[in-house]
């Protein structure tokens, strides 16, 4: 019996919504994956998405964009295999939970959604660069 590779989701910023230091770590982190010999997957755009896509291929990785639009050519050019939806951001969900973990880096409210769905799931989550202060607030 075959085992299947492991699936990683690295979410963050969009390209309004990242600093450089968010990209630079991206890329690094999709280097390491697919140094690891596991599959990325993320929201296929730009940004952290794009840069992370452009890490893992860089060490001659697979990536799988999952897309916010129905429109395929959408994707960064580093995605291997493209999955239009036409959901949007309720695409946050897919992306989420098609991993067998999410990385968390620096990102806004579409990152934070996308972290709170992996939560909800049971998916192991490593934030990065901040989301820790956020997991730990109990309200009080």
């Amino acid at each position: 019996m075959s085992q299947h590779p492991i699936y990683i989701s690295v979410i963050g910023g969009d390209r309004d919504h990242t600093t450089p230091e968010g990209l630079k770590l991206a890329e690094e982190v999709g280097r390491h994956i697919a140094e690891a010999g596991c599959i990325l997957v993320n929201g296929g755009m730009g940004g952290t998405m794009e840069r992370a896509a452009k890490g893992a291929k860089s060490a001659g990785g697979t990536t799988i964009g999952i897309l916010s639009t129905t429109e395929r050519n959408q994707a960064n050019p580093y995605i291997d295999y493209a999955i239009p939806t036409p959901l949007g951001f309720v695409r946050n969900v897919l992306v989420a939970n098609a991993s067998d973990a999410v990385i968390a880096l620096p990102g806004k409210w579409g990152t934070s959604n996308e972290l709170s769905f992996a939560m909800i799931a049971g998916v192991p989550v490593v934030a990065l660069e901040g989301w820790e202060a956020n997991l730990l607030y109990d309200g009080g």
